[in-house]
């Protein structure tokens, strides 16, 4: 069974964390959240909380096959944080997929891993990913090698369905689309 790990911030986006893991845990994902924060509880840019399953630090050896970001002003959090820094790195040389969303991107191009890569994320971020990314691309989603990044929160149950197309392949995407009437 494939596994994703979301990383939760104050102040993420809900619909980027909401939408992809509904959907991923509709296909046979399993997932499981980790917060960056002191504290398990993590609440969102629209004060909805959620209590995360994990802290950050106790995912050293953890396996996952997917490693999600949702963005929104809760991305800040992500930046500042080097144990987020170390993890993308550390996922990016083990060739593991990272997916970031909105705002999300900019993480990754802090911790240097779009360099050789194609990427999107939300309009207001591009001058702090555009540089740091092979080639910006204006879509919803992109795909390149093991990094995907989509734009933002209308953009989050397309990011999802991609996400699951990855993991658990084209079928099983196909089948939670028709069931969701998507």
């Amino acid at each position: 069974m494939k596994t994703s790990l979301f990383l939760l911030a104050n102040g993420f986006e809900e619909l980027e964390f909401i939408a992809p893991y509904d959907i991923l845990h509709r296909g046979g994902v399993k997932i499981q959240t980790a917060s960056i924060t002191a504290k398990k509880e993590v609440t969102g840019s629209h004060n909805i909380t959620v209590i995360a399953d994990l802290h950050l630090s106790q995912i050293e050896d953890l396996p996952f096959d997917l490693l999600v970001l949702p963005g929104g002003p809760g991305t800040d959090n992500l930046l500042k944080s080097s144990a987020v820094k170390k993890l993308l790195i550390k996922s990016d040389e083990e060739c593991k997929r990272i997916a970031a969303i909105c705002a999300a991107p900019k993480v990754l191009a802090n911790a240097e891993i779009l360099r050789d890569h194609e990427a999107t994320s939300f309009p207001a971020t591009r001058p702090e990913v555009e540089p740091f990314c092979k080639k910006y691309l204006d879509v919803p989603v992109v795909v390149s090698g093991n990094i995907i990044t989509s734009r933002g929160a209308g953009t989050a149950a397309e990011f999802g369905f991609c996400l699951l197309s990855l993991l658990a392949g084209l079928n099983v995407s196909a089948e939670v689309k028709a069931k969701m009437q998507f």
